[in-house]
């Protein structure tokens, strides 16, 4: 097969790509140009951070940023959000709490192209924190007040931010309402999204951008906007089969996605993954027109769902099952899941966009992917975390495992079992998402702190 190269565009008022989003880039590719550990032996060791770890980000100068939420109480309540600064040795440089807001506020941020992370904090704050070259003195450089754009809903809070090619920061809260903010944090102007609901729509996951606009996915349907005259207006919209019910092992009742733009130019085609009752699909769209290019069935029927993003790159998709997944707290709002329970069930699948709609490439049904999957481009390898069933069934929470997988075969080319507990809670890496850092390190978030894998000597 031909190698899949890394062709996501620059967004220039970003991080370097692949590492300057929770899902590598603007276009939530899931995508990287650097090579990752490797399929040899790995060392890997922990840092304790105290909480969850779902945001880990490199800027330019190469220090590690963490975006914490800290856990508090035997109910694993998630509370203080802290942003931490580490070297790529692993040391805590330095720690600073943000405001706490809603369980999925105050979690998906990005680095910027002046190494700050910029992150919506739990007061209706959008916030650039910045370091000093040695990776201390964390203090917010700058903020913007949009609580008023919050204030039409109570309790509403900022799920997903990204910057557009103009700089602008666009934002997009729980109940559906999207903002944007010109470069210098001033003007705020913005919509509602509501289409496919006129009560509103909700949004549970991170936004995307690319040259082409802004894209957002509702419970009801997917969005791409932009801003032509300076104020922000929908270019087109698509429903998408939101089922009747959340499943289990998803945080939300509808796509579990955050929108992906990938392609041969690198934004050619936009995708979801659907909420269907008896089995999830992926669907592509073609960016400018928004026309549907081909659609495929995920993992097996009544055990189908994704609350993760797909890694998109060229013209193929890679999907992880997380139906089942035991989550050990939901958002606020989420309801009950239909059926109550599920065993987590497995499933990691390839597909690719053929002129005559999408082809299954190869299909896993032995593999329970417990991390958001990052594929890199330079070694082509896809590189995941795996929670095994035991012997009687259950899952094993003692014994994840971090998985390299060829892109091609789908095969596990190696795999080890991360050492030891993290914190006292284990090693839970909770459908979080991993980043590769310049140095070829796999830094991968878990219910306690991080995981810092690298090649074995290196």
């Amino acid at each position: 097969m031909p190698q899949l190269n890394y062709n996501a565009q620059a967004n220039p008022y970003l991080g370097p790509p692949g590492t300057a989003t929770m899902h590598g880039d603007a276009q939530a590719s899931d995508c990287t140009p650097l090579a990752g550990p490797g399929a040899g032996a790995w060392d890997i060791t922990s840092v304790d951070l105290g909480g969850a770890c779902p945001t880990i980000l490199v800027g330019n100068d190469g220090f590690i940023q963490v975006l914490t939420t800290q856990r508090f109480g035997r109910d694993l309540t998630f509370l203080q959000p802290k942003i931490s600064i580490l070297d790529p040795g692993g040391a805590v440089m330095s720690s600073l709490e943000i405001p706490k807001g809603a369980l999925l506020g105050a979690v998906y941020a990005y680095v910027d192209n002046h190494n700050r992370m910029v992150v919506a904090d739990g007061t209706g704050t959008l916030i650039r924190v910045a370091h000093d070259a040695t990776g201390r003195g964390l203090h917010v450089d700058q903020r913007a007040d949009v609580s008023s754009f919050l204030s039409h809903t109570p309790g509403d809070q900022i799920v997903g931010l990204t910057p557009d090619w103009q700089g602008r920061v666009w934002l997009a809260s729980r109940e559906g309402r999207v903002a944007m903010i010109d470069e210098n944090l001033r003007e705020v102007r913005g919509l509602v999204l509501n289409r496919f609901n006129g009560a509103g729509e909700r949004v549970d996951n991170s936004i995307s951008s690319a040259p082409e606009g802004v894209s957002i996915i509702t419970n009801r349907g997917m969005y791409l906007l932009n801003a032509p005259a300076g104020q922000p207006q929908i270019v087109w919209a698509t429903a998408y089969d939101a089922g009747s019910h959340r499943k289990p092992g998803k945080l939300a009742w509808g796509s579990g996605a955050s929108p992906t733009f990938f392609g041969p130019n690198g934004s050619d085609y936009l995708m979801l993954t659907d909420n269907g009752d008896f089995q999830e699909a992926v669907e592509v769209y073609n960016t400018k027109t928004g026309r549907k290019l081909g659609s495929g069935k995920l993992f097996m029927p009544n055990a189908s769902g994704s609350e993760n993003s797909m890694i998109g790159i060229g013209n193929t998709i890679i999907a992880a099952c997380t139906y089942g997944y035991p989550y050990p707290r939901y958002p606020e709002g989420a309801g009950p899941s239909t059926p109550a329970k599920a065993l987590f069930a497995p499933g990691f699948e390839r597909w690719d966009l053929t002129p005559r709609g999408l082809r299954n490439v190869w299909r896993r049904t032995d593999m329970y992917s417990s991390a958001v999957p990052r594929y890199s481009a330079a070694d082509g390898l896809i590189y995941t975390c795996e929670r095994p069933r035991g012997p009687l069934g259950l899952l094993d929470g003692t014994s994840i495992k971090a998985v390299a997988v060829d892109i091609n075969t789908g095969q596990t080319v190696h795999e080890q079992t991360l050492p030891g507990l993290v914190t006292l809670f284990g090693v839970d890496t909770l459908q979080m998402v991993g980043t590769i850092d310049t140095h070829g390190t796999w830094w991968q978030g878990t219910i306690g702190g991080v995981f810092r894998i690298s090649r074995k000597g290196a």
